[in-house]
């Protein structure tokens, strides 16, 4: 196999999982605006009713409520983590595709021994 080949091979790979890697990224990005929405729509508060058993039912939806939020921020906080790292790993894998495509052009203009 010539080092043109592998050149171009290595590149294809590269790119394959400098692809892969932003999908990912895309993915988990995708799901930290999901969670962010769902935190929104909770945050719609109520004025206390005067009736005594509709703001009981307020104070259970509020109990309720602080639940949900807690819950979705700790799952948000999971997913930044993780969308953080596979970022530091798709800077990574970018760069080793950019660094393949150059060697590739550099392989190309080079003569052959």
């Amino acid at each position: 196999m010539s080092r043109k080949t592998r050149m171009q091979r290595l590149c294809a790979l590269a790119q394959l999982v400098c692809e892969r890697d932003m999908a990912r990224l895309n993915r988990l990005n995708a799901a930290c605006t999901h969670t962010r929405e769902k935190l929104a729509r909770l945050r719609a508060d109520q004025p206390p009713s005067p009736d005594a058993a509709m703001f009981a039912v307020q104070q259970a939806h509020m109990r309720w409520v602080s639940t949900q939020q807690m819950r979705l921020n700790i799952t948000l906080a999971g997913q930044r983590a993780a969308a953080l790292e596979q970022r530091a790993r798709t800077a990574r894998s970018f760069g080793r595709a950019q660094v393949a495509a150059r060697l590739l052009d550099g392989a190309c203009k080079t003569p052959k021994r």
